[in-house]
């Protein structure tokens, strides 16, 4: 009897992995046995991967920038990351896409009759920027007609606040962009969901002193006190906590979720 082949690991694609959530889900998605296509990461973050026991394919910064010309803000770039899964891996059962406005800082606060249509222009990348994230991924996973995409987006589209119009409309507008593609696509047995967060910290979080936030913690002080006042829970939340959450709408455990957005933020969107 001839023994079967043994069957291959999962393929999950991390978009700009060395920032917010990339590197604490990259390390989740490799304890579950994903070989990973990691974009941009960290200096060390690579060796730590390996060193979890599965295989790495880097598309790093200089090949695919974060913005202008053949960055992930672009068709090029989107299409460049598939293809480094498909010709690494086979396939692309995965793929965790943190789509950004055409420039940093990618963000604006302030009444809106205060703000510009520049202030706008600014914003309304991140609609190109999905548009291309969307359909290199989607293409990939119809040929083979499974898959599961997580867009990360802001909880500021998730509720309306004083403060935020053009953020929160453009971003609300993202996530409308990725479920009407989800339903389109359901049937073609591709997962897809959209993931906003908001009070969740990060390393480089604007405003945090240096060195009280990880991904795993975050030391509260005068720069977290707003942020755990409008938050039901008290405190902000971690990229470890984020990963956990958002880990399980990508490793194949959960396929029949899809066209969701779930808001991730200490109980604030309620």
């Amino acid at each position: 009897m001839t023994a079967m082949p043994p069957e291959r690991p999962r393929c999950a694609l991390v978009m700009s992995a060395g920032t917010y959530v990339g590197p604490a889900l990259c390390r989740q998605l490799a304890d579950r046995g994903h070989d990973l296509v990691v974009h941009a990461p960290r200096p060390d973050q690579v060796s730590d991967l390996v060193r979890r026991g599965v295989s790495v394919e880097v598309v790093d910064e200089e090949e695919v920038p974060l913005h202008g010309d053949g960055s992930v803000t672009t068709a090029e770039g989107c299409d460049l990351l598939v293809a480094r899964a498909l010709e690494r891996f086979g396939r692309l059962d995965a793929a965790a896409l943190s789509p950004l406005s055409l420039t940093p800082p990618g963000f604006t606060r302030g009444p809106f009759l205060e703000a510009s249509v520049e202030d706008l222009d600014s914003l309304c990348g991140y609609f190109p920027s999905t548009f291309h994230a969307l359909r290199a991924t989607v293409r990939a996973m119809q040929r083979q007609r499974a898959g599961q995409i997580l867009v990360f987006t802001s909880d500021a589209g998730g509720r309306p606040e004083a403060g935020w119009s053009l953020y929160g409309a453009v971003r609300a507008g993202q996530s409308f962009l990725v479920q009407a593609v989800a339903l389109e696509h359901a049937r073609d047995g591709i997962s897809i969901n959209v993931l906003g967060s908001k009070n969740a910290v990060y390393e480089g979080f604007p405003g945090a002193p240096a060195g009280t936030v990880t991904d795993a913690t975050a030391t509260p002080g005068p720069w977290s006190a707003p942020l755990e006042a409008e938050t039901p829970l008290g405190r902000v939340g971690t990229m470890e906590e984020l990963a956990a959450f958002a880990v399980v709408l990508l490793d194949g455990t959960n396929r029949f979720q899809t066209g969701q957005y779930f808001s991730y933020s200490g109980g604030w969107n309620v």
